[in-house]
């Protein structure tokens, strides 16, 4: 899931809220979702951008109405992709 801490001024940090899984880095497993709609949450409450981040919302539900799940969220023999290649996923679907 994608987080924000707030300021009043609108400022913030914007991280998943599992943050950056330092253990898993560079296995091609850690599932890169959150900290895109992260990035969507910057755009919106930050950065006043509201098309751009339903833009990247949009094109993250477009890819999981598609079934592409990473090893986390596969279920049973369904098969999934890796870091690298939901993040193109996203990038095909904007």
């Amino acid at each position: 899931m994608p987080s924000a801490s707030l300021d009043a001024a609108g400022k913030g940090l914007y991280e998943p809220v599992h943050g950056s899984a330092p253990d898993i880095a560079g296995k091609e497993v850690a599932n890169p979702l959150a900290t895109i709609l992260s990035a969507a949450m910057l755009l919106r409450h930050s950065l006043q951008q509201e098309a751009s981040a339903a833009r990247i919302e949009q094109a993250v539900a477009r890819v999981l109405r598609s079934g592409a799940r990473t090893a986390d969220l596969a279920r049973g023999t369904q098969s999934s992709v890796g870091t690298r290649a939901m993040g193109d996923l996203v990038i095909e679907a904007l």
